[in-house]
C-alpha cells in the first residue's frame, strides 16, 4: 500500500485549554492536518460528516452526547484516538476498540506514542474502522454521560419504561425501553429471559426447576440472585447454554 502523506484530522473537545494543546500538538507533527475543530457532540457529528476526517481526537463527555453516541449517529467511522479523564469503565472499553485513548492530562511525548501508534495503523490496514457497539452501552443518566462495557453488565431490568441496567459496582436507571437496549447487545453473550429481564451469560451460575414448574436461573450477583424465566425464553436460553434437555 502506498504510504499516506498527510492525515486530515479533527479535534472533538468541548473544554478549550485542552483542544489548544492538541491543536498545538497536532501542528508540531508534518504528517497531520488539521480539518475541523468541534467543540460539543452535535457539532463533532456536523464536522465529521461534513470533512476529510482520517483520524479523530475525540473526547468521552461531552455536555449533550456522549463521544462513543457521536460515533454510533455517524455513518463513516474515522480511526479514533479517545481523550478522557473518565473511570476504568472507559479505559477497559478503549482498550477494546479504538486505536488509542490518552488520559488526561496528557504530555506531547505520550501524544506522539498515539499518533505513532495511528500512522502505523492506517498505513498498513491492520485493523477495521472503530465501531462502538462491539464492546459497550452508551447513555445519559442525572445529565451524565456514562459507557458500560458489555462485559461489566450482569443483567437488565425492566421497570415500565425505563431499564435499569446492573453492574458488579451500581445500578444505572436509564430512560430507555429494555426492547431498545436488547437490540444493541451481542446475542452471544446476552439472552432474553422474561419479559423484564436480559442476563450475561457470563453471570449465570445455574438454572433449576421449582415446584410447580417454575423455571429459574441463578446469577452470581448480590448474594447469588434468582430470576425466573418465561416459558417462551427458555429454548433459546438452553440452547446458548449448551443444556440439551427439553422444557
Amino acid at each position: 500500500m502506498k504510504k499516506r502523506k498527510d492525515l486530515s484530522v479533527i479535534i472533538a473537545e468541548d473544554v478549550q485549554h485542552e483542544r489548544e494543546l492538541l491543536t498545538d500538538y497536532i501542528l508540531c507533527r508534518n504528517e497531520l492536518k488539521l480539518s475541523a475543530i468541534a467543540r460539543n457532540g452535535s457539532d463533532a457529528i456536523r464536522k465529521i460528516t461534513e470533512k476529510d476526517c482520517d483520524l479523530l481526537f475525540l473526547d468521552v463527555n461531552f455536555p449533550d452526547i456522549s463521544g462513543i453516541e457521536v460515533l454510533e449517529r455517524i455513518d463513516i467511522h474515522p480511526y479514533v484516538i479517545f481523550t478522557t479523564s473518565y473511570d476504568k469503565y472507559a479505559l477497559k472499553a478503549f482498550e477494546l476498540g479504538a486505536i488509542d485513548y490518552l488520559l488526561k492530562p496528557f504530555s506531547q511525548e505520550r501524544f506522539n506514542q498515539a499518533v505513532d501508534k495511528a500512522i502505523d495503523v492506517i498505513n498498513n490496514e491492520e485493523i477495521n474502522t472503530y465501531y462502538p457497539q462491539n464492546f459497550a452501552l452508551s447513555f445519559k443518566m442525572d445529565g451524565i454521560n456514562h459507557i458500560i462495557p458489555y462485559e461489566d453488565i450482569i443483567f437488565l431490568s425492566s421497570d415500565g419504561r425505563r431499564t435499569i441496567i446492573h453492574t458488579e459496582d451500581r445500578s444505572f436507571d436509564t430512560a430507555h425501553l429494555l426492547k431498545s437496549i436488547e437490540k444493541k447487545l451481542p446475542d452471544d453473550s446476552f439472552s432474553r429471559i422474561h419479559k423484564q429481564f436480559i442476563v450475561n451469560l457470563k453471570f449465570v451460575t445455574r438454572l433449576e426447576y421449582l415446584m410447580g414448574g417454575q423455571l429459574v436461573l441463578n446469577l452470581r450477583y448480590d448474594d447469588n440472585t434468582a430470576l425466573p424465566v418465561g416459558r417462551t425464553y427458555a429454548p433459546v436460553l438452553k440452547k446458548k447454554l449448551g443444556i440439551e434437555t427439553k422444557y
